[in-house]
Formats: C-alpha cells, structure tokens, sequence
C-alpha cells in the first residue's frame, strides 16, 4: 500500500498583527500621527512664542503687567525722541546757537542715552505705570488738553539770548576756611563798583575782563546762547530774560553766594515745528502711542509739583546729629589694607607755603617742633581737644574744615615717606596719639584713629554701644564723622521729611527721639549714624525750600519704589520689529 504524504494547508492566522500589508499601514499611520502631533506641537509652540512675544510680561509693577508690545512701543517713542533732539541740536550747531564744543558734547551724550535705551525704556514704563498709580491716589488727573499742552512744548525750541556775565565770588577767609560777612561785603561792593563803571559808560568787555572771577574774564564773560532753563543760577537768568537788550541788570546774589550781573545782546524767539506730528508718523509709530507716552510725563509733573508743594507746608521736623564716614576709596592698583588718621601740622613761619625752602637749620623749623610737643602734651591730658585744635592751630588750610582727617591712607598713597612710615607703623591702636613727625612741610601731630579692619558699619555698631547721651554723640562726631558739621557735633539741625536720601530720611523719623539709629550705610556714599534730638513743628527754611525743588521729588519717589513690588522679566524682549 503506497502511503501518500497530505498536503498542509495554510491556517489563518488573527488578522492584522501576522498580514504584512496592515502592519506597513499601521507604521505609515502612526508616522503620520507623529507628525501631526509635530506640527500641532510646532503651531502651539508658535502660537504661544507670538503670544509671549507680544503679550508676554517685560515687568510687573505690584501685579500690573507691562507687555513686551509695551516695550517696543515705548523703545521706538524714545528713540525717535532722541533722533528729533539730535537734529535739533545739529541745526542749532548749524546757526551759530551753541558752540561746537558744547554740541559735541551733547550728541555724545545723547550717544550714550541710545546705547542704555533698552534698560531704561523698561525702566520708564516701569516709572510711568507706578506714578500712574501714585497719581490717582492722591487724586492727581490729566486731560487731553494737558497732554496737548506739553506736545507743544516738545515741539518748540525755546526762545534763546546771547548771554554774558559779570560774577564775583567771595573769598575765603584764611583763619576759618569759610566764607565770613566781611567777605561777602567785600565782593558786593566789587560788584557794585562793576556796576557803576558800566553805568558810566565803559566797555563790558573792559569790566568784566578786570573783574570776573568765574574764570570767564578771557572772554569778556560770554556765555554763548542760553535759555531761561539753562541751569544757570535761576535768579540770575530770570534778570537777564527780564532786562532790555544790551541792559545790564542790576547785581544779583545767586543761591550759590556770588554776585552777578548780566546782560544779552542778542535774541531768538521761540520756534514751534509745525511738522512734529507728521514727523511722528514718518518714524512709524502711532500717534495714539506717543501721547500715551506723553501722558506719562504729565503725570510725573503734576506728582512732583504735588509732592513739593506738601514738603513746603510746615510740618513736623526733627533736630539731628550725625556721623558720617564716607566709603573707604580703594587704590587702583588692588585691595590694600588702610587706615584713618588725623594729624596738625605745624609749620616753620606758621605757614606751609614755601615750607620746602626753608633750611633744616633756621629757628622756624625748632619753634615749630616745639609748638608740636606743647600740642601733644595737651593732648594727651585733653584728647577730645584734638578737632577744636586741629582747626584753631594746624598750619594746613584744609584742616580748618576737616579737623586733620585724611582720607584712606594706603602704602601706595603718595605722602611724606616718614609719615607715611608713622601711620602704617604695626601694633597702632585706635586713638593711640604718637610723637610728633618730621615732614617736609612741618612737624606732624597724629592720631590713629582705626585700620579699615571690619569696615566702618561694624566700626560705628561698635561706636553706638559707647554713646550714652547727646554729649558723648557730639564728641564721637568731632572724632570720627567727616561731615561738614563735624567741628559743631555733627549737628545738622532741623530736618523735615523728605529733605535728604530715602535711607538717611527713614532712619531719622523712625529713631525714637534722645536715641541712636543704627548704622545707614548708602552706596557710593558712605555710612552715618544719627541721633534724634527734639520734634517740633515747624515752617521750612529757605534753604530747605530749595532742597525740596531740587531733590524732594526724587527722594520721596525713591522711598515709593523701594516699597513697591517691582519683578523684571531677565528675558528683555528685543526692541526690533
């Protein structure tokens, strides 16, 4: 029997995962889910990159978003701001308005305003929208007219005068280093008599070139063109802007204490660009966004008149002494470490003119050692005579100021080796008076006072733990404080809110009165100490008047920002497009 082998058939297997054909359609499949999932990514990754370009937040200024659209409004507004000053300038350079020195001058700063324009836009938006706020709490409004208003004063080159003057500075008295009432009769009376030789018919080039002491005297004391606003003393401009052509004024004693007397000879009216609005559009930027930016700069103004006007009213003051060590300046070379010191010089002849000169021999170089070893011998029964001494008896001008504090005395400081040998000398101790030194202008009578060691905050920690009353305060202030008010205490005064920096301004109203703040140290200026003697109410002084024109603004808006919550995106939007 012939066995025959059955053919095997093909079984079926599921359907899909064995079939070739539906495994290549699914693998296409997903390949085109992937890269529709792709693209859906890429579009809302777009999407959201274009919203965050736009919508995306720059800053935030206590929770209010300034958009990166914001930005580059803003960014476009500023610089076109500066392109229009630019040309104003170069025209004005052009007519024979301002010199070519002065002109290059401001074009290179208006260079170096573009180069910073993109922090500072974000800054001024930053300023804009926090005034803003400021504003309308303090009920502060601004209508279209207003923003019409200052349009126009952008538009217009103020009305210019060719202006000279005659100025006579008082001289400094030689025994106390200030400027005395003799003085100041003195330079009255040259002014007048300037006045009068005018008056009776001499030249002003004449005049003024035997006369000025501003260091104009070369040029017969001309100023050039000026405007009212130039920066000038504001007294003196208003005579010269309110005088006929070719008139002298009258003298006038600026804020400053020089006399002055003006004139003008020639005159260019105020000139408004008719075409400053198309120009605007020409730059490609809306209308409607410039004068929002406008807005801000109303709104500023109307704060800050505001702010000024409540300085002036009166209102409670308190009276101060301080301290005041300014920040230690370190050689360039490097980090060295330093030390403070204060010295009285007595010199041969009492003079350090011409000191160099006179032999080691002559009788004036004894008298003056022997006028140094009576002051140390005084010194060591009465130290905290050391300040009263130094300004009555030191042959050095500038201590009639100073008390004998130098600045920071490093081995690079360029000072009498001997000195300077004295001063850096190991194991000194703070206070420690040594015996008198041999310079090439006298012989020196020193004190250390301290090495820069911690600093001078824990310096002053350590100097409040030793001040027990408003006597001690005093006496710690002629030793250490390198304030102008050092010789009287430290005494500044009356001191109403907003007078000084932000940081000073808040120590002095939050020190319970008869105590001690803590110390106050402010960049790039140094570190203080105060004390709060008294509160009273009280109307403001002249002087404090013009503190507050000057500054008030700007400290009470520095107290305000600092309070604010204010983030920057570290991501700056680009300022293109």
């Amino acid at each position: 029997m012939t066995l025959r082998a059955r053919p095997v058939a093909r079984r079926r297997g599921r359907a899909g995962w064995d079939s070739g054909d539906r495994r290549n359609s699914l693998i296409n499949a997903g390949f085109f889910l992937a890269i529709g999932i792709s693209v859906l990514i890429l579009v809302g990754y777009a999407a959201w990159s274009w919203y965050d370009s736009h919508f995306g937040a720059a800053a935030t200024v206590n929770g209010q978003v300034i958009t990166k659209d914001d930005v580059r409004n803003r960014f476009a507004i500023e610089s076109f701001r500066l392109d229009y000053i630019s040309s104003r300038v170069t025209t004005l350079m052009a007519k024979g308005r301002i010199s070519q020195a002065d002109g290059q001058q401001q074009l290179q700063f208006i260079t170096q305003r573009r180069d910073q324009l993109a922090s500072l836009t974000v800054d001024r938006l930053v300023d804009n929208t926090l005034m803003a706020k400021l504003a309308a709490d303090d009920g502060i409004t601004v209508a279209d007219a207003d923003i019409d208003k200052q349009l126009v004063e952008e538009a217009t080159t103020a009305e210019q005068r060719h202006t000279w003057m005659i100025s006579v500075e008082p001289q400094v008295d030689p025994k106390t280093g200030e400027v005395g009432e003799d003085q100041k009769r003195v330079a009255l009376t040259t002014a007048q008599q300037a006045l009068g030789r005018l008056a009776r018919g001499e030249s002003w080039e004449d005049v003024a070139r035997t006369v000025d002491t501003s260091g104009l005297a070369p040029q017969a004391g001309d100023l050039g063109w000026l405007q009212k606003d130039s920066g000038y003393d504001e007294k003196f401009m208003a005579a010269v802007f309110a005088a006929e052509i070719n008139k002298p004024t009258s003298v006038i004693l600026g804020d400053d204490g020089i006399y002055r007397i003006g004139r003008y000879t020639e005159q260019a009216a105020a000139e408004v660009d008719g075409s400053f609005q198309q120009e605007i559009e020409a730059a490609r930027i809306k209308v409607a966004d410039y004068r929002v930016a406008v807005r801000g700069d109303v709104v500023r103004q109307k704060l800050s008149d505001k702010v000024v006007a409540d300085l002036q009213k009166p209102g409670k003051q308190r009276h101060v002494l301080e301290i005041y060590l300014p920040e230690p300046n370190q050689p360039t070379g490097g980090p060295e470490p330093g030390v403070k010191v204060r010295w009285i010089v007595f010199a041969p002849n009492d003079t350090t003119k011409g000191a160099t000169d006179v032999p080691a021999t002559d009788p004036a170089w004894t008298k003056a050692k022997a006028d140094a070893d009576a002051a140390l011998a005084e010194l060591k029964s009465h130290p905290e005579k050391f300040d009263e001494m130094a300004r009555a008896e030191s042959d050095e001008a500038s201590a009639k100021t100073t008390g004998g504090k130098q600045p920071w005395i490093y081995a690079s400081t360029e000072i009498d080796q001997p000195v300077k040998n004295a001063v850096l000398a190991d194991g000194l101790t703070p206070g420690q008076l040594l015996d008198p030194v041999k310079g090439e202008l006298g012989w020196y009578v020193i004190q250390f006072l301290r090495p820069e060691g911690d600093g001078d905050d824990a310096w002053l920690k350590d100097l409040k733990a030793k001040i027990t009353d408003d006597a001690s305060f005093k006496q710690a202030a002629k030793d250490n404080s390198e304030g102008k008010e050092a010789g009287n205490g430290g005494d500044l005064g009356w001191i109403a809110p907003g007078q000084l920096v932000a940081d000073l301004d808040t120590a002095i109203f939050a020190t319970a009165i008869g105590s001690t703040s803590d110390a106050v140290t402010i960049s790039g200026t140094g570190s203080y100490l105060v004390r709060v003697l008294a509160e009273e109410t009280r109307t403001p002084t002249d002087e404090q008047l013009k503190i507050f024109k000057d500054s008030g603004f700007s400290y009470w808006y520095t107290k305000q920002k600092g309070a604010a919550k204010i983030d920057y995106n570290t991501g700056s939007p680009s300022t293109a497009g």
